[in-house]
């Protein structure tokens, strides 16, 4: 069975909550996106200065995530220098930590804290960056996320053939990793992409967007 993640791009509380509470009847992890408008063209909350006493008040536990009874965060950080950040990130209580090699020259980093606070960590690659540059933490790391595109940030971004492509790679050369795809996937396509090599689906607009969000979980997990 595939593992699947509806995906949130969060511009306040009020639609986090919404979102959250749209998916949490069904799904138990939801990876929730977060950009900072340097290393994304976009921003989301709190970097877009919306509800920023929610993320204060999380840090310290006086909040919880939407659904927290239910239903765990996994963030994925699309964040300059995530490892300046990750320890706020953290003390809000995530289950699992997705950072880009691309944000950082210290993905060592991001791996030994998030080792150090038990917290699963994930390492984001987008189509175009070198396999090569991410060999050396596959071992290290919880999963592989590959992004299905270079526009990262926005739901509704066609899938990036080069994804594919990346993906078998990444598979012959990594044969018992979790590899995971996030941007592009649909109905239509999901198949192609277990075949090259997925056994994670990270889907946003497919999901929240559907007529019947479980119906296309469901659809997804089956795969």
């Amino acid at each position: 069975m595939t593992q699947v993640l509806p995906a949130i791009i969060p511009i306040n509380k009020a639609q986090l909550t919404e979102e959250i509470e749209k998916v949490s009847h069904f799904a138990e992890l939801v990876q929730v996106d977060i950009s900072d408008g340097v290393f994304t063209n976009t921003r989301t909350w709190p970097y877009n200065g919306q509800d920023r006493d929610y993320f204060e008040k999380l840090k310290i536990e006086e909040e919880g995530w939407p659904k927290w009874e239910d239903t765990d965060i996994e963030l994925h950080l699309m964040v300059s220098k995530p490892e300046e950040v990750l320890e706020d990130w953290i003390s809000t209580g995530v289950a699992s930590i997705v950072a880009h090699i691309e944000a950082t020259d210290d993905f060592q980093k991001i791996i030994d804290i998030c080792r150090e606070k038990n917290v699963s960590v994930g390492l984001a690659m987008k189509p175009n960056t070198d396999i090569e540059k991410i060999e050396k933490f596959v071992p290290q790391v919880d999963f592989i996320q590959v992004m299905g595109s270079q526009l990262l940030g926005k739901h509704g971004v066609e899938l990036d053939e080069k994804s594919l492509e990346v993906i078998k790679s990444l598979r012959m050369k990594f044969s018992d990793s979790i590899i995971a795809i996030d941007i592009g996937v649909t109905e239509e396509n999901a198949q192609d992409i277990i075949s090259a090599g997925v056994n994670k689906i990270i889907s946003g607009g497919a999901i929240l967007n559907s007529d019947n969000p479980k119906e296309v979980f469901k659809y997804f997990e089956s795969l």
